[in-house]
């Protein structure tokens, strides 16, 4: 997370929250230890801003973790789509957005724009939210929280909303077992949402990446997996698109979670 007080420098930057409260607003700077194999931004930590903006934004509203806690709920992130037209490169400044789209009684959509230090488009987020129920692990009402705390933003998103990944039928797989340790799980007891994005992007080599530039990330997160629980990682070719790959995460023959990367 941005460091937010002390001396300013590269990592120590002031987050800017619209008047409205509706969009919030960080900048970053990208080190070299950040990067992948490329000298890029990897999906990962796109990922994992997203779910950090996502969270200060909430927590900023009155909606975050330790409020929606005193109702017996929690956030969950059911469904994530990154779509990029650039990756940021070692050194470079990047700039993030987030604001709530809409909400109903169950879900949340919040998107994101990222944009590099001239204020041109590096890429877009797409994301839903569903509330749990904290002691029954299901789904939760949204209606018990004030709906003045939720201040929807008009602004659009080109993003569409994510269908689940598939494998196609009739294509090849390719399948890893895998055991969930320690360090693959929150404070939730289950599984990190990053834990699964790690996962399924390691089903691929550096080869496979340089052959495939992926711009494009597709998750659907339906199952909770626990520590000590194999998965099988099952990686084949997009039922939709042919440019995609898709893992299965499956566990005891149902899958947990899906992600589709697609190529250029």
């Amino acid at each position: 997370m941005v460091l937010k007080t002390g001396f300013p420098g590269p990592e120590n930057i002031p987050m800017n929250l619209s008047e409205n409260k509706d969009t919030l607003t960080e900048t970053y700077h990208l080190t070299a230890g950040q990067t992948d194999i490329f000298g890029q931004m990897p999906l990962t930590l796109v990922a994992s801003r997203a779910i950090e903006m996502a969270t200060e934004h909430a927590n900023l509203l009155g909606i975050g973790y330790s409020d929606l806690a005193t109702h017996g709920m929690a956030w969950v992130l059911a469904r994530l789509t990154i779509d990029m037209l650039r990756f940021p490169g070692i050194n470079e400044f990047y700039t993030i957005s987030t604001w709530i789209e809409s909400y109903n009684r169950f879900f949340s959509d919040r998107c994101f724009l990222i944009t590099d230090s001239k204020g041109e488009p590096l890429g877009h987020i797409r994301s839903v939210w569903v509330a749990i129920d904290i002691r029954k692990r299901s789904m939760a009402d949204l209606t018990a929280i004030e709906s003045t705390l939720f201040p929807v933003a008009a602004r659009e998103c080109p993003v569409e909303k994510c269908r689940t990944p598939l494998i196609a039928r009739d294509g090849a797989t390719a399948t890893e077992s895998y055991t969930f340790r320690f360090t693959d799980i929150d404070f939730n007891g289950h599984v990190n949402t990053l834990r699964y994005l790690d996962l399924v992007m390691n089903q691929h080599t550096p080869e496979w990446y340089r052959a495939n530039p992926v711009y494009r990330l597709e998750a659907s997160f339906d199952h909770e997996c626990h520590y000590g629980e194999t998965v099988e990682a099952v990686t084949g070719p997009g039922a939709r698109d042919s440019r995609a790959a898709v893992t299965e995460i499956r566990r005891d023959r149902r899958t947990a979670v899906s992600v589709a990367l697609t190529s250029r």
